[in-house]
C-alpha cells in the first residue's frame, strides 16, 4: 500500500463575522474534499472587520492576517490558505514567511485561465454574511448571473469570488455545464499540490522582510 504523507493545511480567517461552528463547517466541508494525510485547521483574527466587502476593510483584516501567517509558520503548517477570495494581505503575508501563502482568488484565477479564453468573476449582489442565509436565492441569483455572461459571451468559464459560497461549484456545473470554479476548492487543490512539490513563492518577487 503506498505511504501518503501528511500534511498540515490552515485557514487564516479574516473576518470577525463568522463563529466558530460556521468556520468548524467550512474546514468540515474542506476535511471531506482534502487529500488523505492532509490535516486542516483555522485561526481566526482577533481585530478586523465583520465581513470583507471593501479595500478598506481588506486594509483593517491585515495586520491580524500577517500575524497569523507568522504564527502558522511557527506552528510547522505546511501551507495557509487566507480565507477571502480578495486575496488580503497576499502578498504581504508571502514576505514574511516561507512557507506557502494562498489565494483563493489568485488560485482561481490561475485555473480559471486554463479551461477558458474569457474567465469570468461572479459575485452575486447579496453581503457577504447574508450569502448562506438563503442558499436558494444565491445559487439562483448566482445561474442568473453566468446564463447572462454566457449568452453574451462575456465569459466561458467562470469563478466564484467570494468564500462564503464554498461547495457550490459542483452543483452549478452539473445544471449550468460550464466549467465553474469555488475558491475552496480550489485553494484546498493549490495548497496540496504545492506542498506535494516542495514549492513556495519566490523570494526575488517576494523578498523576505
Amino acid at each position: 500500500m503506498e505511504n501518503t504523507k501528511s500534511m498540515k493545511i490552515r485557514l487564516i480567517v479574516p473576518i470577525t463575522g463568522l463563529d466558530h461552528p460556521a468556520i468548524q463547517k467550512r474546514v468540515d466541508y474542506l476535511t471531506s474534499i482534502a487529500d488523505q494525510g492532509t490535516n486542516i485547521d483555522y485561526r481566526q483574527v482577533e481585530k478586523g472587520p465583520p465581513a470583507i466587502e471593501s479595500e478598506a476593510d481588506a486594509v483593517l483584516a491585515g495586520p491580524d492576517i500577517l500575524r497569523l501567517a507568522v504564527e502558522a509558520e511557527k506552528d510547522g503548517v505546511d501551507a495557509a490558505i487566507i480565507w477571502c477570495g480578495g486575496d488580503p494581505a497576499l502578498e504581504a503575508a508571502r514576505e514574511l514567511v516561507k512557507i506557502p501563502i494562498i489565494g483563493p482568488g489568485e488560485s482561481m484565477r490561475a485555473i480559471a485561465s486554463t479551461l477558458g479564453k474569457k474567465p469570468c468573476k461572479i459575485l452575486p449582489d447579496i453581503p457577504v454574511l447574508e450569502m448562506r442565509t438563503n442558499i436558494t436565492r444565491t445559487t439562483q441569483a448566482i445561474k442568473e448571473i453566468i446564463q447572462d455572461k454566457t449568452e453574451k459571451r462575456e465569459g466561458d468559464v467562470f469563478y466564484l469570488g467570494c468564500l462564503a459560497l464554498y461547495g457550490l461549484g459542483p452543483g452549478l456545473r452539473e445544471t449550468l455545464g460550464v466549467p465553474i470554479l469555488g475558491g475552496a476548492e480550489v485553494s484546498l487543490k493549490l495548497a496540496e499540490l504545492t506542498v506535494k512539490l516542495g514549492l513556495s513563492h519566490s523570494r526575488t518577487a517576494y523578498p523576505k522582510k
